[in-house]
């Protein structure tokens, strides 16, 4: 089990379920989706505010894979994005297909997914880094009350830009927000049944959401690798490096154990730091490529070779990684990238409010950094123009309090959820899981024994199980155990 860190829950939001918009019939005009193949898109108009459905819009670009047997389907399946940042070609695209299984659920399915608001092609965020004075980068790995309000202030500078470049989207980018949108995607394709979707990794945030304002509308809701709505953000973001800790140790174990870790016989850690200090960019790397576990390719024996070749003076795995880890390059356009890191401070930020109080989160730093030195960066991490990670500098000069604050899931008794995660996520722990499925009476629970992020993609027995969920929930146990 992970530790758990101090920290107490967050109020309470008084936020109360909101009932369906109202939408007229949706004719939806599907044409081939440009850089996904095999997929195909549309548009579908939505409000920027949803509580204004006749307020300004926006266009949301959908997708969908449609059903290898149209005459025989079950109807649709959503998979709500996660990130924030993940939109139609990270969850239809290349390897992802794959992993999430997007063409297997496609033969009972038409498989839905979409560009969440201010991503991708549904009006992205934009921002003009160029007005941006650069941030003097903390000089250790704890900021100095100082230097936290430098980074407030170079993140501020850079918000001022994304709002006035962006208008009143920036506004508008909570987790409840994104439910309105996914209620719109259901009443456009399946206005006559209830909502069949899988929510991975920020995702469930979404999903969560959506089960507060539509709970009668859930026919099957699979939460998998779970974001925990009913704490603070120094709470989430230690959670994240304790978890970033653990997966680091499972990493060493492996390479202790195992002779074809390219490091076997050496200690690990060492051999890590060693590199970081040559190599900077495999700090952030390395906690990104934890999250694929023992995978062969971008896991941990791919870790431990690139770290090998990096500790003899050789960069050629760095760069090979560096790019199937997609960090931002000096090729990436940088107004495209700020405007990524405006869409991510303004979902988290809008779900989690702006922080400024330095000493508070001080205490909560150095508890977490005497429990996972190695990772305790991430927990004041913030990169304005090159986001790679989360932590509680993200929202550092946000100038909006949280327009969806933290609180314990509202709902009532649900079976037709289902809450999973893997043992061992260095991005969204089992505690998270396990504490979101205690918020929602008779919602089943899955927990895979397997290294990495989103059980659906790492266990072939939570992928049986959750899609025999998304089938019948009543068909599937309260409790699923998916052994190694």
């Amino acid at each position: 089990m992970l530790p758990i860190l101090l920290g107490g829950l967050a109020a309470c939001s008084n936020h109360q379920p909101a009932p369906a918009a109202s939408a007229a019939p949706v004719t939806l005009n599907w044409a081939p989706c440009a850089g996904v193949p095999k997929t195909q898109c549309s548009r579908l108009a939505v409000p920027i505010d949803p509580a204004r459905p006749n307020g300004a819009k926006l266009n949301l670009r959908i997708a969908r894979v449609p059903a290898i047997h149209p005459n025989s389907k079950k109807g649709v399946l959503i998979f709500i994005p996660g990130g924030p940042g993940v939109g139609i070609s990270g969850t239809f695209g290349g390897e992802n297909r794959t992993g999430q299984h997007v063409d297997d659920f496609s033969r009972k399915y038409d498989v839905v997914t979409f560009d969440p608001r201010g991503i991708g092609m549904s009006n992205p965020i934009r921002c003009a880094p160029a007005a941006v004075p650069p941030a003097t980068p903390p000089t250790g790995r704890t900021p100095s009350a100082a230097e936290f309000k430098a980074i407030g202030d170079a993140n501020a500078a850079l918000f001022k830009t994304c709002i006035a470049e962006t208008g009143d989207l920036m506004t508008h980018l909570s987790a409840m927000d994104t439910a309105a949108d996914v209620e719109r995607i259901r009443q456009a394709l399946t206005p006559n049944t209830g909502l069949v979707a899988y929510g991975g990794s920020y995702g469930t945030a979404y999903g969560q959401a959506y089960l507060e304002r539509y709970p009668d509308r859930v026919k099957a809701l699979v939460l998998d690798a779970v974001v925990d709505h009913s704490v603070d953000l120094p709470t989430f973001v230690s959670r994240n490096v304790l978890a970033a800790g653990d997966a680091f140790d499972r990493f060493t174990q492996w390479c202790k154990h195992d002779a074809a870790c390219a490091l076997h016989g050496q200690n690990v850690g060492l051999v890590f730091d060693a590199v970081v200090a040559k190599a900077p960019v495999t700090r952030t790397l390395v906690s990104q490529l934890l999250a694929a576990g023992p995978d062969p390719n971008v896991g941990w024996p791919a870790i431990a070779t690139m770290l090998a070749e990096v500790n003899d003076g050789k960069s050629e795995a760095l760069k090979a990684m560096t790019t199937t880890a997609s960090l931002a390059s000096s090729s990436e356009d940088p107004y495209a990238r700020a405007g990524k890191n405006g869409l991510f401070a303004g979902v988290i930020c809008s779900d989690y409010g702006p922080q400024s109080d330095y000493d508070t989160l001080l205490t909560a730093g150095n508890s977490v950094a005497l429990q996972a030195p190695r990772f305790a960066w991430k927990f004041w991490d913030s990169t304005p123009l090159a986001h790679a990670t989360a932590g509680v500098g993200d929202c550092a000069g946000w100038p909006y309090a949280a327009s969806n604050p933290p609180h314990r899931l509202q709902v009532g008794p649900h079976p037709n959820v289902m809450v999973a995660s893997p043992t061992h996520d260095p991005a969204t722990p089992l505690i998270n899981a396990l504490s979101v499925w205690l918020q929602i009476p008779q919602a089943r629970l899955l927990i895979a024994d397997v290294d990495g992020h989103q059980s659906l993609i790492l266990s072939a027995c939570a992928y049986k199980a959750e899609a025999q969920f998304l089938d019948d929930p009543a068909s599937v146990s309260s409790t699923t155990i998916c052994p190694r």
